[in-house]
C-alpha cells in the first residue's frame, strides 16, 4: 500500500485531470443523491464544506439547502489550533470570503453554531476508502473535529475517481458514516455514537 502523500498526489493529479465540464456533470449526480437522502432531508442543521480547486461543486447543494428552509452551516478554519468553527451562512455571497487557506469560508459576521444542533456534516476528502475511511489534506481538521460533532451524521462528499481499496490509517484517523459520490451511496454502521462500538458492516444504494 502507498503511503499518504503518494497517494495524496495520485489522487489529486487525477481529479486535476478531469475535464471541467465533466467535474460539474459529476457534481450534479452526486449532489442530486445527497440531497434524496432520507437523513438530509430531516435534517434542520446541516453543516456543508465549501468547495475549491477541483473539489466536487458544493455551492449548488448550499443554494439547495437554504431554499429547502434549512440552517447551513459552514467551517472557518484556525490555522493555529488546526480547529474548525462552524458558522452559519444565509446568502453565500454575502457572507463567504477567503479564508486563512484560500478557501472561501464565513465572515466573522456570521454567528457561530454551537456543536449539538447540528444534524449532518459532509465531510471532504482527497481519497476515500471502501471501509469509509478518509484521505485529507494533511491538516487534521476534520480528523479533530468530527469527534466534537458526535451526535451528527458525518457524509464523506466526493467522487467516485477518489475512492481506493483502502487507506493506510492512525489511531487518530476518523471514519464517515455514509459516502456518497455520483455512482453511489455507501453506508458505514462503524462511527461510534455516545460510546457504542463500532460496526464493520456495509450497506450500498444504487
Amino acid at each position: 500500500m502507498k503511503c499518504k502523500s503518494e497517494l495524496r498526489r495520485a489522487v489529486l493529479t487525477r481529479r486535476d485531470a478531469l475535464p471541467s465540464a465533466e467535474r460539474l456533470r459529476r457534481s450534479q449526480a452526486a449532489a442530486e443523491r445527497f440531497l434524496s437522502l432520507p437523513e438530509f432531508l430531516r435534517a434542520q442543521v446541516v453543516m456543508l464544506f465549501v468547495s475549491f480547486g477541483s473539489e466536487i461543486e458544493t455551492r449548488p447543494i448550499i443554494t439547495a439547502a437554504l431554499a429547502q428552509g434549512k440552517r447551513v452551516v459552514a467551517p472557518r478554519a484556525d490555522p493555529r489550533r488546526r480547529a474548525l468553527t462552524p458558522c452559519e451562512v444565509g446568502d453565500p455571497e454575502r457572507d463567504l470570503a477567503p479564508g486563512a487557506h484560500g478557501i472561501d469560508e464565513p465572515r466573522p459576521h456570521c454567528p457561530c453554531v454551537d456543536l449539538s444542533e447540528i444534524d449532518v456534516v459532509a465531510v471532504p476528502a482527497v481519497a476515500w476508502s471502501e471501509d469509509g475511511y478518509r484521505l485529507g489534506y494533511g491538516g487534521g481538521y476534520y480528523d479533530r473535529f468530527l469527534p466534537e460533532v458526535g451526535g451528527a451524521l458525518a457524509v464523506g462528499l466526493g467522487l467516485e475517481l477518489q475512492v481506493v481499496p483502502g487507506l493506510p490509517r492512525g489511531a487518530h484517523d476518523q471514519p464517515v458514516d455514509m459516502l456518497v459520490t455520483e455512482a453511489r451511496v455507501r453506508r458505514f454502521r462503524r462511527r461510534a455514537r455516545a460510546g457504542a462500538p463500532a460496526d464493520q458492516a456495509q450497506i450500498r444504494e444504487k
